[in-house]
């Protein structure tokens, strides 16, 4: 037999994955659907899972065609909480935190229908969202501060920006 190296856990005997995020602040939350007698039922989010304190302002969702992608963007205050609940999605991180001890780390996590999670992303660290597969996909944000029309808390950087050594495209 040839050898190599062998594969790490990752995951545990109840089918949980072993993702830690390496970015400091993000925290994500994987969620069993629970089979009903006419589908299922799958909880979003819950105060007393302690992904974080922060209030829920405003949720809203955005339908992602297959193969689209949001570009690179962050917030210097808003909290953000993505959950894909239908289709799937590569969400893709950057710490652009100079303060932060995982300053310039990339990080990604694919979630949606098949498999549950949601994801908290702190101010300051960039997130590019990509659709994946054949049907579009469908992205809710459940965010700490409602969106301010008249002065928007959001900052933008193109998909293959050279400042994020990671390309969403």
């Amino acid at each position: 037999m040839a050898t190599g190296t062998p594969d790490g856990q990752t995951v545990t005997p109840d089918w949980l994955t072993i993702d830690v995020s390496a970015i400091e602040g993000v925290r994500v939350k994987e969620i069993r659907p629970v089979a009903t007698s006419n589908g299922y039922l799958t909880e979003i989010f819950r105060q007393e899972w302690d992904l974080d304190q922060l209030p829920v302002a405003q949720v809203f969702q955005r339908t992602m065609y297959p193969g689209a992608m949001t570009g690179w963007h962050a917030h210097a205050a808003t909290l953000d909480r993505l959950f894909c609940c239908a289709g799937s999605v590569r969400i893709s991180l950057f710490d652009g935190r100079k303060a932060s001890p995982s300053f310039g780390t990339v990080w990604h996590k694919i979630v949606g229908a098949m498999r549950p999670a949601i994801v908290t992303i702190p101010p300051g660290v960039w997130h590019g969202v990509v659709a994946l597969g054949p049907e579009p996909a469908l992205l809710l944000n459940l965010v700490d501060k409602a969106y301010a029309y008249d002065a928007p808390d959001h900052w933008r950087l193109p998909p293959d920006t050279e400042q994020i050594p990671y390309r969403l495209a």
